[in-house]
């Protein structure tokens, strides 16, 4: 039983981090505002090249939030792992 809790750990403690998603501002003077939306308003700016880390985007991928900063419409940024379309897996594979 101890070893088997002591393996358990190990493998806790040399877990990678995963990677942060992480996009780059296209456009100068982008908006940040305070929620996702035209309609939300405006509590600071992001300039032009600025490498900005994202928490999350809106289901429809419209609007993304900025770590620590607020809500950017999304078509200002590129590079963004956040919204990359990923292929569900297949559970049926034997590998599974």
């Amino acid at each position: 039983m101890r070893i088997l809790f002591v393996a358990a750990l190990a493998a806790l403690t040399v877990t990678p981090a995963l990677a942060e998603s992480t996009a780059r501002v296209s456009g100068g003077n982008v908006a940040v505002r305070s929620g996702p939306g035209m309609f939300y308003g405006i509590i600071g700016r992001l300039p032009n090249g600025a490498e900005v880390t994202l928490d999350y985007c809106t289901r429809d991928d419209r609007w993304c939030f900025v770590t620590d900063t607020g809500w950017v419409d999304a078509s200002w940024l590129v590079g963004w792992s956040a919204k990359m379309r990923v292929t569900p897996p297949d559970f049926l594979d034997p590998g599974w």
